[in-house]
C-alpha cells in the first residue's frame, strides 16, 4: 500500500515538473518574441530618424505589434517621403482609434490641406476651432482652407487669429494682402505695421507695404521697403524690378540702371525692360548706351514699333546726328503714317539739318496737310504756321535778290 502511494507521488512530481518546464519555455519564448519585436521597432525608429523612410516603413510592417504608435509612424514616414495617399490612409486608420493625440489630428489636417482635400480639412479644422476657440493657429489654418475653397468667410478667421495673437505673422499678412487688393491703404498700413512691430524682418509684410505705396504712386515712400527686402537677401526679379522702378521715378537713374541690369542678366529679357534701361541711360545723357539698349529693345518688340523708332531718333538728335535722326523718324512714320509726333519731329529735324529753305518748307507743309484740321494738335500747328511764314518770306527775298 505504501509502495503504491509512493509511486503515485513520484508520478505527480514528474508531471508537475513537465508543466513547470512548459510554463518556463512559454514564458521565455514570449519574452524573446517581445524583445525581438521591440528590437525591430527600435531598428525601424532608427531608420525613420535618419530619413531612410522606405526601409523604416518595411521594418515597421514586419513587426507583429500593430499598435497605434506603429500605425502613426508608418503614416509619418509616408508623409515624409511624399507618398501622401498612403500617408492619408494610415492617418485615417490612426484617427479611427481611441484616445488619439491632438498633435496627430493637427498633422492629418495639415496633410489634408496640402493635398487639396479641402472639404475634409475644413470639417476637421472647424471641429478644432469649436473645441479650442482660443487657439489662433487653428483659426488661421481654417481661414487658409476657406480661402482655398473661395469662401468669403476666410478673412473673418484670419482676423480672429490676429485678434487672439497680434504677433501671428501669417494671419497678419493675409489680412494686409486682402485689404491691399481692395485698395484699403490705411488698413494695410495699420495692420502691416502691427505685424512688423513684433517681427521687423517679415519680408511678406515689407513687400505688401512697398506695393501699397507703389499703387499710390508714392515712389519715395515705397523705396525703403524694397531696399529693406534687398538687405534681407531677397534678391529676386520682383525686388530688383520694383527697386529699378522706384529709383527711376525718384531720379536716381544710376541706381535704376544697376537693378534693370540685374533683372535683364538673371531673370527677364523683355522688350520693356530694355526700353526702361535705355531711358535711364538717356536721362544720364549716356547716349551711346541708350542707343544700344533701344536697338536691343527694338529687336524684341512686336508691332507696332513706331514709338521705339521715334525714341531712337530723339537720342540721335541729342547727339546732333541729324542724318540718323531723320532716318529713324522716317522709319517710325513708315510704321505709322498717322504718327503726329513723328511727323512734327521730322519737320523740326529737317529744319535743323537742311540749308535749303524750300526743303524745310516741304516737310512743314507735309505736316500741315496731314494734321492741320486736328484740333488736339492746334498748338503744334500754330507753331508750324509761324515757321512756314518765315520760310516763305525767306524764299521770297532770296528770289527777288536773284
Amino acid at each position: 500500500m505504501k509502495a503504491c502511494l509512493f509511486l503515485k507521488y513520484i508520478k505527480h512530481m514528474i508531471i508537475s515538473r513537465k508543466h513547470l518546464l512548459l510554463y518556463i519555455t512559454v514564458f521565455f519564448s514570449y519574452h524573446i518574441h517581445i524583445n525581438a519585436q521591440n528590437i525591430g521597432v527600435a531598428k525601424a525608429d532608427s531608420l525613420y530618424h535618419i530619413g531612410n523612410y522606405a526601409h523604416a516603413i518595411k521594418a515597421y510592417e514586419k513587426t507583429s505589434l500593430k499598435t497605434k504608435y506603429i500605425k502613426l509612424q508608418i503614416a509619418r514616414a509616408h508623409k515624409a517621403k511624399g507618398t501622401y495617399t498612403d500617408a492619408l490612409k494610415h492617418y485615417k486608420q490612426v484617427l479611427a482609434l481611441d484616445d488619439v493625440e491632438l498633435s496627430t489630428k493637427i498633422a492629418y489636417a495639415k496633410l489634408l490641406t496640402n493635398t487639396g482635400k479641402y472639404e475634409t480639412a475644413d470639417s476637421l479644422y472647424s471641429t478644432l476651432v469649436t473645441k479650442y476657440p482660443g487657439n489662433p493657429d487653428f483659426q488661421y489654418r481654417l481661414g487658409i482652407v476657406k480661402k482655398k475653397r473661395k469662401d468669403t468667410l476666410a478673412i473673418s478667421f484670419f482676423k480672429e487669429a490676429f485678434r487672439l495673437d497680434t504677433t501671428h505673422q501669417k494671419s497678419c499678412f493675409e489680412i494686409a494682402k486682402y485689404h491691399l487688393k481692395k485698395r484699403d491703404y490705411d488698413i494695410v498700413w495699420e495692420t502691416a505695421n502691427l505685424g512688423l512691430h513684433s517681427y521687423p524682418e517679415n519680408v511678406e509684410l515689407l513687400s505688401v507695404l512697398g506695393q501699397s505705396f507703389l499703387l499710390q504712386e508714392n515712389y519715395y515712400a515705397a523705396l525703403p521697403y524694397f531696399e529693406k527686402l534687398l538687405d534681407l537677401n531677397q534678391k529676386n526679379e520682383f525686388v530688383h524690378t520694383k527697386l529699378a522702378l522706384c529709383y527711376s521715378k525718384t531720379y536716381a537713374h544710376k541706381k535704376a540702371t544697376l537693378h534693370f541690369h540685374e533683372v535683364i542678366n538673371h531673370y527677364n529679357k523683355s522688350h520693356g525692360l530694355y526700353t526702361s534701361l535705355a531711358h535711364q541711360y538717356l536721362s544720364l545723357q549716356k547716349y551711346d548706351e541708350a542707343l544700344k539698349y533701344y536697338h536691343m529693345a527694338l529687336k524684341l518688340k512686336d508691332l507696332p514699333i513706331e514709338e521705339d523708332l521715334y525714341t531712337i531718333a530723339i537720342v540721335y538728335r541729342f547727339q546732333e546726328n541729324w542724318e540718323q535722326a531723320i532716318k529713324y523718324t522716317k522709319r517710325s512714320l513708315k510704321e505709322n503714317p498717322n504718327f503726329a509726333r513723328g511727323q512734327y519731329q521730322l519737320a523740326m529735324l529737317a529744319d535743323s539739318y537742311y540749308k535749303d529753305p524750300k526743303i524745310k518748307l516741304k516737310y512743314y507743309n507735309t505736316y500741315l496737310k496731314k494734321f492741320e484740321s486736328d484740333q488736339e494738335l492746334a498748338f503744334f500747328t500754330s507753331r508750324i504756321k509761324k515757321r512756314v511764314l518765315q520760310l516763305e518770306k525767306e524764299i521770297s527775298l532770296h528770289t527777288k535778290s536773284n
